[in-house]
């Protein structure tokens, strides 16, 4: 297997709406930046690919056509909702991998502004006869997840408002998110229920942008600035949560799907002790207390000592720093939003950003999460490649 590079970036600014761009000018907006990041053009691209949801969330039939780029490439359209993004960059590094390409420019978009059903489709995915009874939306799925982390592991709602804190006090710092200001913790707290325990602070925006990558195999790496992917995997499990409430092994709340992601992107890229190997994590978790649930399905505490880590951040600057982009916490374009973990982490190994860089970072982890958590993907991004 070849090793694959990301050897460019470009994004745009997430916002709720972007009513003043077409979806064809926040596509290109973010695929020039990318191929100028990289001292790449179009001729040097031999395959395309685009991470779109379905669209009854743009509200835009087709919407990745308006910008799709022509001179005869190959294009392909990928959506596995919340993982859209970055399923549409391990296809594209599969690709690589195969020898199928040697270079190929991924990009993922996100028009839910322009939308009128988004909120319809997020409250109908759900098993129609089996989860009928509860009824569940993705708020009220979220809820449920929580309460059971209170319940089997003592967090509190303040362990969810803290951590919510830290990704808003990170996004104030990051020029591209959706939401930028500082928040306490009480602030938090004090912000309407949305459906208990969880607040309206702790959940996050939705939001509209672009992002790309250029991605290449060694040879076309030399002399640009790479970033190699170390280990990706992506696991999915049963789409009924209640066949995963009491499974003996993993509970609702344990992610197994994530677990297994980690578990074998870990050993792809080396990484036997993630908690100091690794000096980033990007986590997709929309709401503050999934972002808890990822903790142990990452290797970086026990279930039960879930409650102490997060405590532990608040005082213990050697651990790993979480969502330093401010996370989906800051935005979140569905369709793009994983591939904007993986760019964020690219960006904070090559040390290129200027307003929330973290010191020494050689490694770095990116996560996505889709439907209810049944789809997980975990990226390791490093320095050098894996031989």
């Amino acid at each position: 297997m070849r090793p694959v590079a990301i050897v460019g970036v470009g994004q745009t600014s997430y916002r709720r709406h972007h009513a003043d761009k077409s979806s064809r000018e926040l596509i290109w907006a973010a695929a020039r930046e990318a191929l100028d990041d990289a001292g790449m053009s179009m001729d040097d691209i031999d395959v395309v690919m685009a991470g779109v949801a379905p669209d009854a969330l743009a509200g835009e039939a087709a919407v990745d056509r308006t910008g799709v780029m022509g001179n005869g490439i190959p294009y392909m359209r990928i959506n596995t909702g919340g993982v859209t993004g970055s399923s549409t960059v391990f296809a594209g590094a599969s690709y690589i991998r195969a020898g199928r390409a040697r270079a190929v420019l991924v990009f993922a978009l996100e028009r839910m502004g322009q939308a009128t059903s988004s909120q319809q489709v997020f409250n109908t995915i759900f098993d129609p006869i089996y989860e009928k009874d509860f009824p569940l939306t993705t708020i009220t799925m979220a809820a449920l997840r929580a309460s059971m982390l209170m319940r089997l592991y003592g967090y509190t709602d303040r362990h969810w408002a803290e951590i919510a804190a830290r990704n808003y006090r990170h996004a104030a710092r990051n020029p591209l998110a959706h939401i930028r200001r500082e928040a306490t913790a009480e602030e938090v707290m004090q912000s309407p229920l949305l459906a208990w325990p969880i607040h309206r602070m702790e959940a996050c925006p939705m939001s509209e942008g672009a992002c790309a990558m250029v991605l290449v195999d060694a040879e076309y790496a030399a002399g640009r600035k790479p970033v190699w992917i170390q280990g990706y995997a992506s696991t999915s499990d049963s789409y009924a949560m209640g066949d995963r409430i009491h499974r003996p092994g993993a509970n609702l709340v344990d992610l197994l799907s994530l677990r297994l992601s980690a578990e074998k992107a870990y050993k792809q890229a080396g990484v036997t002790d993630p908690l100091k190997q690794i000096r980033v994590f990007e986590l997709y978790s929309a709401f503050s207390s999934a972002e808890a649930m990822a903790y142990p399905a990452l290797g970086l505490c026990s279930s039960k000592d879930g409650p102490a880590f997060v405590e532990q951040q608040l005082v213990d600057s050697s651990l790993p720093v979480f969502n330093p982009s401010g996370g989906p916490q800051g935005a979140n374009p569905v369709s793009a939003t994983a591939m904007v973990r993986i760019a964020e982490c690219a960006l904070q190994v090559r040390g290129s950003l200027k307003t929330h860089q973290v010191d020494g970072v050689e490694r770095a982890v990116a996560t996505g999460q889709g439907g209810a958590t049944q789809f997980s993907t975990v990226c390791v991004l490093g320095r050098h490649p894996i031989s």
